[in-house]
């Protein structure tokens, strides 16, 4: 049997764990790098005092802060961008599972997992899916149902705090309260990529759970 000749929900799971390699990979690029930043974080690395001479340059600089500055500033780049990467695999993890489980309990037969990207390359979630996905009826008898449903309220909560942060960024003027409602919404959104990596491990589950009929019918001669 060939990859052309693997039928159709095959395909589909291999579609659904590319989705969370992709994920993992990110995940795990992401965690050196916070652990990188912290390594370097000036608060903790005692400056030394030397100093160099440079032709031209009234300040004599000193090159154990240049060197450090140059650190963090790459570092904190990097930090930003493996984020961006990452929370980007785990959310298209999430939605295609999520829509690949939606699709396969109203008994469609997909090869594939399909989500759509816009003009920027970022994911375009499926208006059905958003903000995110809605609670899938067909798994009561799934033992992993409640854990999926306790994932999808956490994934909940960060993308609010997120909306209701953005939401209090744009107000011309903020007291004292608000400004601090609003950086805790900020520390609770910033969960988002890891409450969306977690749905979709147990949605990738879930989807297996579904496939169970359609595997065994599969088999019989």
């Amino acid at each position: 049997m060939t990859r052309k000749t693997l039928p159709w929900f095959e395909t589909l799971t291999d579609s659904v764990f590319a989705l969370g390699a992709a994920a993992r990979e990110t995940r795990t690029a992401h965690q050196a790098v916070q652990a990188a930043v912290a390594q370097y974080d000036l608060d903790r690395v005692r400056l030394l005092d030397g100093e160099i001479t440079v032709p031209g340059l009234f300040t004599p600089p000193r090159p154990h802060d240049r060197a450090m500055m140059g650190i963090g500033k790459t570092l904190q780049e990097c930090r930003n961008r493996m984020e961006r990467l990452y929370t980007d695999a785990a959310l298209s993890y999430a939605y295609g599972t999520a829509w690949a489980v939606l699709r396969v309990l109203d008994g469609q037969e997909p090869p594939r997992v399909e989500l759509g990207l816009t003009a920027e390359d970022g994911l375009s979630i499926p208006a059905e899916l958003a903000p995110i996905p809605p609670v899938i009826a067909g798994l009561d008898r799934w033992c992993d149902n409640a854990k999926f449903g306790k994932a999808r309220e956490r994934w909940w909560e960060c993308d609010s705090a997120g909306e209701y942060a953005s939401a209090l960024t744009v107000q011309d003027y903020l007291a004292d309260h608000g400004a601090s409602e609003m950086h805790q919404a900020l520390d609770v959104a910033q969960g988002e990529a890891d409450a969306a990596y977690a749905y979709g491990v147990l949605a990738e589950s879930a989807l297996h759970y579904a496939l169970l009929g359609t595997r065994a019918r599969h088999k019989r001669p």
